[in-house]
């Protein structure tokens, strides 16, 4: 049935590709030269598919797991594509064959979302998550030396320079496309704000970025003029010193706009531990502070898995799972996943 649904998503996205490129000159073969291509895609994608697990019915379809399978499948298949259009020696367009990967690309994981609200997918999503997470909670009480073997695993497990430069390139990318879609919006918001109440439109704050570096942090105005600008972060949505467009505002995260400017100049990154203010740092006991070892992002895990919604003693854990297992399919999963949080946001306060 999964299959099915993804060969159909497809079809579609190739007949997309195919009419989109037909639009402009040159002229491109008829349609029928292309079946061979389709036809192998269909069956590259069901055994890329299968090789990565992506049919099981017991997996849930927008747990990270599943997600980072789900791009690895994706990326063999592009590569599988890409052979058989070579060693076809076939004069497929190159530009019929990107707008059809682009395309099914969405239209699959679109599919996956539908799948993930008809069948209510929720706590169940990232059980093996929480229960790796759980183990790194135990951490808390370590000894200096425990502290000190654990660090080491940490640095075991590092990146490669490989995956931080990819993971400048997507936040240079990202930043870039997310400030061009939004800053039309920005008038609009800063009327709103202005509107709803006197202030600034804009606030800057002073976090603690990656190996402690002060940096200042930019977001929409959301709270009343008399809060302190270091003020402890709502904890629910009645929040009285929220204004009336900031409950909106921070619902679908859109105060955190300005923040793809703090991505560009290499402050933060898209993904990752969120930036804390620095009193709260200076509580960190020696196992904290291992957070700081990660460039500060816009999402992360603790936000995708619950938000708010989590107590903050347990946000730090998140993070660490995060460090402990840093990687490029491991970003793109987490972006992915923030996707419907923000179409259908829950616990952002």
């Amino acid at each position: 049935m999964k299959f099915l649904v993804d060969a159909i998503a497809m079809v579609f996205a190739f007949l997309a590709a195919y009419s989109a490129r037909s639009g402009f000159a040159p002229a491109i073969q008829p349609l029928s030269f292309y079946w061979p291509l389709l036809i192998f895609s269909l069956v590259a994608f069901g055994g890329s598919a299968t090789i990565f697990n992506l049919y099981r019915n017991h997996r849930p379809s927008l747990s990270l797991s599943y997600l980072v399978d789900f791009l690895r499948a994706l990326t063999l298949w592009s590569a599988l594509i890409i052979t058989f259009a070579y060693f076809t020696k076939t004069d497929y367009s190159r530009a019929v064959i990107i707008l059809f990967f682009l395309f099914s690309a969405i239209l699959l994981f679109i599919s996956r979302l539908l799948l993930a609200k008809n069948k209510k997918e929720t706590a169940k999503t990232d059980q093996e998550l929480e229960g790796a997470i759980k183990e790194i909670i135990k951490i808390s009480a370590l000894s200096s030396d425990d502290l000190a073997l654990l660090e080491g695993v940490r640095r075991a497990r590092a990146p490669s320079e490989i995956y931080f430069l990819l993971k400048r390139l997507l936040d240079i990318l990202g930043s870039l496309v997310g400030l061009i879609l939004t800053l039309p919006f920005y008038p609009l918001i800063i009327f709103y704000i202005k509107k709803d109440s006197p202030g600034p439109r804009i606030i800057r704050q002073k976090r603690v970025g990656q190996n402690r570096k002060i940096f200042t942090l930019y977001k929409f105005r959301t709270m009343s003029l008399d809060t302190e600008l270091y003020a402890p972060a709502p904890s629910q949505g009645n929040d009285p010193r929220i204004t009336k467009i900031g409950v909106f505002l921070r619902r679908y995260s859109l105060d955190e706009l300005p923040q793809f400017w703090n991505v560009l100049k290499g402050d933060m990154s898209l993904v990752g531990p969120r930036p804390e203010m620095p009193f709260i740092v200076d509580k960190y006991d020696a196992w904290q502070k291992m957070r700081l070892s990660a460039k500060p992002g816009i999402t992360g895990i603790w936000q995708i898995l619950g938000r708010k919604d989590l107590p903050l003693e347990e946000n730090i854990e998140y993070d660490l799972y995060y460090i402990f297992h840093q990687s490029f399919f491991l970003d793109l999963a987490i972006l992915l996943r923030t996707v419907p949080h923000l179409l259908f946001p829950k616990g952002a306060y």
